[in-house]
This record gives structure tokens, sequence and C-alpha cells, in this order.
């Protein structure tokens, strides 16, 4: 991969934000491109509020770049979200 594809434009992603929020993403997915990461460590991260971070993770759904999977303990509890990057966005 070109060294510069990472940094292609993220088509209609906006503000700012959110692009940052798909680069970190990105950089930590695994070899499925995917990657389990409270909202909480991912505010941490970019010196942002939880509430900026989830924000942004909708508007990158909605725009198509990853797909947020909830993931649950057998007791019902919550665990951190599963995002997933899109193949064709990757």
């Amino acid at each position: 991969m070109n060294k510069l594809a990472k940094y292609d434009p993220c088509g209609a992603v906006t503000p700012s934000t959110a692009k940052l929020l798909l680069f970190l993403l990105r950089d930590i997915t695994d070899d499925h491109d995917s990657v389990i990461i409270s909202q909480r460590r991912i505010a941490e991260s970019l010196g942002v509020t939880r509430q900026t971070v989830s924000i942004n993770l909708r508007r990158l759904e909605q725009a198509g770049e990853i797909t947020i999977e909830p993931l649950y303990s057998e007791y019902g509890g919550r665990f951190p979200n599963k995002y997933r990057l899109r193949r064709n966005h990757r």
C-alpha cells in the first residue's frame, strides 16, 4: 500500500475530528479490519470528550466507513463495541 493511501480523503466524512478518529481506527485494527475498544479510551487518546467520540463514530457509520457492533456478556452486561472498517474504504 502506498504510504500516503491512508491519508486519502475520507469521502463525505466531516468534521476533521471524524477523520482523525477514522485514522486512529485504521492504525489500531487487526488483520480482520476490526478492533474492540471503549469510547473512553479513544477519547483519552485523541484528547476529546467521550460524547465527541460517540457523535463522530455515528458519523463514520452513516458515511459507510465503519460498522459498529455492540457486544454483550452472557449475563447481559455491556462490553466495549467492536468497530469494523469497511474493506472498500481501507
